[in-house]
C-alpha cells in the first residue's frame, strides 16, 4: 500500500506521528507489568473468558521468557493501527475538517491517556497484562465499521464483508471480556436496522431478521461450548466462565441486614450468612454507612465491593465447602466451581426477596458508570454529565425531525444504546470503574461533533 494511501494529507502525517510517538514512548520507556487479574488470565484459570488466555498461551509458547515484551509491542502497534484506522474512517464518514478531525484523534487516544495520568494505579492499558491492551483497540473498529453501516458508506458488496467481520470481532470481544456479550446484540440491532430501512419485500426482511437471529443464537450456543471445551482442555472442568456469582453476592450482601439470611433454606449456610452480614457491618462496609448522594453511595459501595468479596465471602464459603466436600484451596480450581454453584444458590434465594434494596443501590452503581461514560466522577463533572446526556438526548429528537441530521442522530442512538447497555449489564455484577466504562467516551463526542459538524457545514452552504 502506497503512503499516499495510508495518509491523505499532511494532518493524517502529523496524526500518525503523533500515534507512533505516544505508542512508542508507553512501549519504550515504560515496563510491561502485571495486574491483580493477570495471573488468572497467564494461567488459563475458568475465571477468565478464553481469548485473552489463548493470546497469551501463544505468545509464552513463541516468546518464552520475552513473552510480556512480546505483547506489549503488540498491544502498542495494535492500539496505533486501530487508532488510526478509526480515526481515517470516522473522518472520512463523517467528512470532518481539521478542527472535528484533530477533536476525533484527541477523544480517540484519550482513554489510553487518562489512566496514567489521572487514575490511582497510573497504569498504561498497553502495557498491562489486562483484556484493555487488546479489546479497545479492537472495540474501536468494531464501532467505526457499524457507523459505516449507518452512513451507507459501504455499497452492498463491502456491506456483506463488513457484516462478517463485525459479527466476527463482536464475537472475539465477547470472549475476551463478559461485558462485551453486548456488541452482538447491538450488532443485530444495526443490521436489522439497516434492513428494515432499504427497499425491499417484507418478506425477503423477515427473512433476513430471522437468519440474523439465528446467527446470533447459534453463536451465543457455539461460544458457550467453546469455553467449556477450552477450560476442559486446560484445567481439567468442562464449566463455563466462573466467577459472577460470588461478584453480584457481594453487590447482594451489601444491601442485607441479618434478618435477610433467613431466607436461606440451608440452615448452615444461612447461620454462616448471617455471620458474614455481621461481618460486613463491623468493618463498616454495608449500605448503613454509606454517606449521602448518590454518586458518593456509588464510590463507597466500590471501595468495599472487593473487600466484601474476597475478604468476607470468599473465607465463608469455602469453610462450608471444606466441611461438607474435603475440598479446599489445594484443588482451587474446583473450589472455585464448587463456590460459584453455591453462590449461585444464594442469589436465587436471597435476590427475590431484597430486589428493593437492591434496586436503590443498583441505581447508584449505574449513576456512576452513567457518569465514568462520558466524564470523570470528581468535582461538578456530574452535573455536566447530567447536563451532557440532556443535549446529546435533545440533538437526536431534533435529528431525526431532519432528513440531513438523521445519520447524526442515528449513530448518537447507538451509542447511547451501547452506553446503555455496558452500564447497566455491569452494575447487576460488579462495580462500574472507570475502565470498563471507558469504551463508548470517544464516540459519545464523536456523535456530537457529527451534530455540529453536519450544522455547521449546512449553514455556511446556505
Amino acid at each position: 500500500m502506497k503512503f499516499k494511501n495510508i495518509c491523505k494529507d499532511k494532518l493524517d502525517i502529523v496524526i500518525l506521528g503523533c500515534l507512533v510517538a505516544v505508542f512508542g514512548y508507553f512501549f519504550l520507556c515504560n515496563d510491561i507489568v502485571e495486574c491483580g487479574d493477570s495471573f488468572q488470565y497467564i494461567h488459563q484459570y475458568p475465571m477468565r473468558e478464553p481469548v485473552y488466555s489463548l493470546f497469551l498461551e501463544l505468545y509464552q509458547v513463541v516468546f518464552k521468557d520475552y513473552y510480556m515484551k512480546a505483547v506489549g509491542f503488540t498491544q502498542n502497534l495494535l492500539a496505533i493501527i486501530c487508532t488510526y484506522w478509526t480515526y481515517r474512517r470516522i473522518r472520512t464518514i463523517m467528512d470532518f475538517k481539521i478542527l472535528f478531525s484533530i477533536g476525533t484523534f484527541v477523544v480517540l487516544i484519550a482513554p489510553h491517556l487518562v489512566t496514567p495520568l489521572a487514575s490511582i494505579t497510573k497504569l498504561i492499558l498497553t502495557n498491562s497484562i489486562m483484556t484493555e491492551g487488546i479489546t479497545i483497540s479492537l472495540y474501536n473498529i468494531w464501532f467505526a465499521m457499524l457507523v459505516g453501516v449507518i452512513w451507507k458508506y459501504y455499497d452492498d458488496k463491502s456491506k456483506n464483508k463488513v457484516m462478517v467481520i463485525t459479527f466476527v470481532i463482536g464475537l472475539v470481544l465477547s470472549m475476551t471480556r463478559g461485558q462485551m456479550i453486548l456488541c452482538l446484540p447491538v450488532w443485530f440491532l444495526v443490521f436489522a436496522f439497516e434492513k428494515l430501512r432499504n427497499d425491499g419485500t417484507v418478506k425477503k426482511k423477515i427473512v433476513s431478521l430471522v437468519i440474523y437471529v439465528a446467527v446470533i443464537v447459534v453463536s451465543l450456543m457455539a461460544k458457550t461450548q467453546f469455553t467449556k471445551w477450552y477450560n476442559l482442555a486446560e484445567t481439567g472442568y468442562y464449566v463455563n466462565t466462573i466467577s459472577s456469582k460470588p461478584m453480584m453476592l457481594a453487590n447482594i450482601l451489601y444491601v442485607c441486614d441479618e434478618s435477610d439470611a433467613d431466607y436461606i433454606q440451608d440452615e448452615g449456610i444461612r447461620e454462616a450468612f448471617k455471620g458474614v452480614i455481621k461481618e460486613a457491618n463491623n468493618r463498616e462496609l454495608s449500605i448503613d454507612y454509606a454517606p449521602e448522594g448518590i454518586i458518593e453511595k456509588g464510590l463507597f459501595h466500590e471501595s468495599g465491593h472487593e473487600i466484601l468479596n474476597f475478604e468476607v465471602i470468599d473465607p465463608a464459603i469455602r469453610v462450608i465447602i471444606k466441611d461438607r466436600t474435603g475440598v479446599d484451596e489445594e484443588q482451587f480450581l474446583y473450589l472455585m466451581i464448587l463456590e460459584d454453584e453455591m453462590c449461585n444458590g444464594i442469589i436465587k434465594q436471597l435476590l427475590p426477596n431484597v430486589i428493593g434494596k437492591y434496586f436503590r443501590n443498583y441505581i447508584n452503581i449505574a449513576t456512576l458508570g452513567f457518569v465514568r461514560s462520558v466524564a470523570v466522577e470528581k468535582s461538578v463533572f456530574h452535573v455536566y454529565a447530567l447536563f451532557i446526556y440532556l443535549v446529546a438526548i435533545a440533538l437526536t429528537v431534533y435529528g431525526l425531525t431532519q432528513k440531513s441530521l438523521r445519520n447524526n442522530a442515528y449513530t448518537t442512538v447507538l451509542v447511547l444504546v451501547l452506553i446503555c447497555g455496558n452500564v447497566l449489564g455491569t452494575s447487576l455484577m460488579i462495580q462500574c470503574i472507570t475502565r470498563y466504562m471507558i469504551y463508548n467516551l470517544p464516540f459519545f463526542y464523536i456523535a456530537g461533533m457529527g451534530f455540529v459538524s453536519t450544522i455547521w457545514r449546512e449553514k455556511n452552504n446556505k
